[in-house]
């Protein structure tokens, strides 16, 4: 365990790799979560009381318009850690902890210093975004910054491993695989991290043409065992919904009829287009004389708990991330919601009427959409540029990382019953005249500790982040120069990927931003941004330090 060469042996490696866990784990479990059941109907609280259905063996629970209204494998994954006794923020750092070895393992065929490889790993598992305050929320995006970087290593591993056998790979293909179906599986929009597979797929086969391997063939085949085990994993989830709900979907949001239904609502031709309403009062009325299954919601809009909770004064409409939450609410009210069947077919008959109407000229509308997201339109693109950037400044400076817990809210027994489910405290004692959460001398340690290493990283990043573009240009030019594939040339590839990613992922919180939230940036949108960053500031910074 000795120094040699420059380097550490494997070793000590290992024994300094196991302690930075332990100390990692423990920061974990001294942490607050994040509870308040009355405040997040559609989001925390969604969650959690899925997770106790899972575990009382109801699986998602009663039918109504929430039951699938969300890709929901975080209530599986908070199932599973309460059956184990996990408390939640060490389970959430555990799956973080694997996603950073994996992700060292991937690169280490360009990484090849122990010393480096346990930089990088200590690099990325004390991401200060993986302990903000939003990761502290019983939420999705707890453990969808892991689940997303346990792919993109898995895809790297492969890629960085091309010239090497099928065996050799075999196992990263199908960790790629699962890990494509989990991240689906945990957000509407998981599918964004696909165009990271699909152009690995092609720059793969590209260059096994170029050096006329022997096994391209049968290379290139086995790349297609990763989309099979996604189809298997996503489809496995699909049946236990068939079983209890009679529909082979992931969720009733994102199915087809939902989405046609909500599309042409949104495609009717507006006589005042506003960026932040998708459905105005204008087009409302025309549907509500033209389109007989949606006459109704005329009053169904106007109930109190609507306006007050999706209406927007300043507006003086339903602004677009709301209003289809509205609408399933209001169906809720009026019984569509009785049976999954019953709600499809409600949707399918409202697309249905609407292109009818459209047809025969009562309503105005081009090219009817099959999305809840709004159309892209002239208008939004400065400002999607301008919050694309905002988002990016906020992660490369890891903004909004303070890793304290707001305040619980709730009854006492609310609390309690979350506290005891999930096997982690909230923060239920504020600090004399504030509106600070209380901590302990033990929390209050843990809890300096972590904001120094916001400040460490808010500073560090943005440096590594230059000097990992520098070796990039440097390695490109070089490569232009001497010509030929090295390992380099490839991860120079590789880390091309990773920070387009990253800006793929800003760019499309932007949009939605500016589209329907208007909640301005929010670090939990961004929360896979920030650990790429770290990836690629430093493997890139590790390069240029390289003998």
């Amino acid at each position: 365990m000795k120094l040699k060469k420059n380097d550490i042996s494997k070793q000590l490696l290992i024994i300094i790799a196991l302690v930075l866990t332990a100390g990692r784990l423990f920061i974990a479990w001294t942490q607050y979560a994040t509870i308040y059941p009355p405040l997040a109907p559609i989001d925390d609280h969604f969650m959690f009381t899925t997770a106790q259905n899972i575990v009382a063996g109801e699986w998602f629970g009663e039918y109504n318009y929430l039951t699938l209204s969300k890709h929901a494998f975080f209530a599986v994954w908070l199932a599973f850690l309460h059956i184990l006794g996990i408390p939640y923020m060490v389970g959430s750092a555990a799956l973080w902890s694997v996603a950073s070895v994996v992700l060292v393992l991937a690169v280490s065929p360009v990484i090849k210093k122990n010393w480096a490889r346990l930089f990088l790993y200590a690099g990325l598992l004390y991401n200060p975004a993986v302990w903000a305050q939003f990761s502290t929320r019983i939420y999705r995006d707890n453990i969808f910054p892991g689940l997303c970087m346990l792919f993109f290593g898995c895809v790297l591993a492969v890629g960085l491993r091309y010239k090497q056998p099928v065996k050799n790979w075999v196992l990263w293909l199908i960790g790629y695989g699962i890990t494509f179906g989990l991240v689906y599986l945990s957000r509407e929009d998981g599918i964004w991290v696909l165009p990271f597979a699909i152009i690995a797929f092609i720059v793969l086969v590209a260059l096994w043409m170029i050096e006329k391997d022997h096994g391209i063939i049968k290379k290139a085949i086995a790349l297609c065992l990763p989309f099979i085990l996604s189809a298997g994993v996503i489809c496995s989830y699909c049946y236990m919904n068939y079983i209890h709900y009679g529909r082979f979907i992931v969720s009733d949001f994102t199915s087809s009829d939902f989405e046609k239904a909500y599309g042409a609502l949104m495609s009717i031709e507006h006589e005042n287009w506003h960026p932040l309403i998708a459905v105005p009062d204008d087009v409302r009325e025309k549907l509500y004389n033209e389109v007989p299954s949606f006459a109704f919601m005329e009053e169904a809009l106007e109930e109190p708990i609507l306006k007050n909770g999706y209406f927007r004064p300043a507006l003086n409409d339903f602004q677009s991330g709301g209003f289809y939450w509205a609408v399933r609410t209001a169906l809720q009210n009026e019984g569509y919601y009785e049976t999954p069947q019953k709600a499809q077919q409600y949707y399918e008959t409202l697309r249905a009427e609407i292109e009818l109407a459209v047809s025969e000229g009562h309503l105005q509308a081009g090219k009817l959409g099959a999305s809840v997201t709004s159309p892209i339109k002239p208008q939004y693109i400065l400002p999607v540029i301008a919050e694309g950037f905002r988002g990016f400044n906020t992660a490369v400076t890891f903004g909004q990382c303070d890793p304290l817990a707001e305040m619980a809210v709730g009854t006492a027994e609310e609390i309690a019953e979350v506290e005891q489910f999930i096997h982690q405290k909230g923060g239920t004692v504020l600090v004399a005249n504030t509106t600070t959460v209380y901590l302990p001398p033990l929390q209050r340690i843990t809890h300096t500790f972590m904001r120094f290493m916001n400040i460490v990283y808010k500073i560090c990043i943005p440096i590594m982040f230059l000097m990992a573009l520098c070796w990039q240009i440097k390695q490109l030019l070089w490569d232009i120069k001497c010509g030929g594939i090295t390992c380099d040339t490839i991860l120079n590839v590789v880390l091309l990927g990773v920070v387009g990613m990253a800006l793929l992922r800003c760019f499309m919180i932007a949009y939605v931003e500016v589209s329907a939230f208007n909640i301005g940036t929010y670090g939990m949108y961004l929360s896979t941004v920030y650990p790429l960053l770290i990836l690629y500031s430093f493997v890139g910074t590790l390069k240029n330090f390289e003998n």
